[in-house]
């Protein structure tokens, strides 16, 4: 299923997250486009869940990989 279609497919990220799961980081090393910017604002993670943090949008970290989908998969769960 592509992201668009996913209904989960996060709409906001915070760094921690973007870093963890963006595609535009390998190892903790950023390795997407040399010059590129994003717009952040005051918000809650779609990933984590934190609140009241920094977030944007996912392309601003080359998307993100599959991971994130168990993650928030586990988190989900831990809430039931």
């Amino acid at each position: 299923m592509s992201r668009l279609k996913d209904p989960d497919y996060p709409t906001w990220v915070c760094d921690k997250c973007g870093q963890d799961y963006g595609t535009w980081y390998k190892k903790g090393s950023y390795v997407g486009p040399p010059h590129y910017c994003a717009t952040y604002h005051m918000g809650t993670c779609d990933v984590c869940g934190s609140e009241n943090v920094a977030v944007t949008e996912p392309r601003d970290y080359g998307h993100l990989s599959g991971e994130w989908k168990t993650f928030i998969t586990n988190r989900k769960n831990r809430k039931i």
